[in-house]
């Protein structure tokens, strides 16, 4: 089993999480697909660093970063989930490790009762990880984007 860590992002993360959010294929599965400009970045960086409602997630393997996970919260003890693997990390089982990880974090640090996350149609992979990490389909899917839950134990 791959032992995948999860740590506080800092500032210090700014280019490595500005390369991993506008790779093309993390921009495809993405709400917005626009390119991001590093000054938009630190900007946007700073704010969920500095928002008592998100959690900005690294996770690490063998002290090398391979993904993030970002949780926002959505009211009610619910936390939106949104997890992007490294481009150098695709293809290697880490996805499920990676959210596993963030998934305890979130249950240590909070009173979260569920987590929601918000996959794209065509990705695939996305749904499936999410699928066999137990989320369930909870609205039909709407601007492109199907709606999945799972409560927390």
């Amino acid at each position: 089993m791959t032992s995948v860590i999860a740590r506080d992002a800092t500032e210090a993360d700014a280019e490595l999480l500005l390369a991993w959010r506008n790779d093309p294929a993390t921009r495809q599965a993405s709400r917005s697909t626009d390119v991001i400009d590093p000054d938009s970045h630190r900007r946007w960086l700073r704010g969920v660093l500095a928002a008592p409602g998100r959690i900005l997630l690294v996770l690490e393997e063998a002290g090398k970063p391979v993904g993030t996970v970002r949780f926002d919260d959505e009211g009610g003890r619910e936390w939106e989930v949104s997890i992007t693997l490294a481009p150098e990390s695709r293809g290697r089982g880490l996805a499920r490790p990676v959210l596993d990880a963030a998934e305890r974090t979130l249950a240590a640090r909070t009173d979260a009762v569920a987590v929601l996350a918000a996959v794209h149609e065509e990705n695939a992979a996305s749904a499936a990880l999410f699928e066999r990490a137990g989320y369930l389909e909870v609205a039909p899917p709407a601007d492109g984007f199907r709606r999945l839950r799972k409560t927390l134990h």
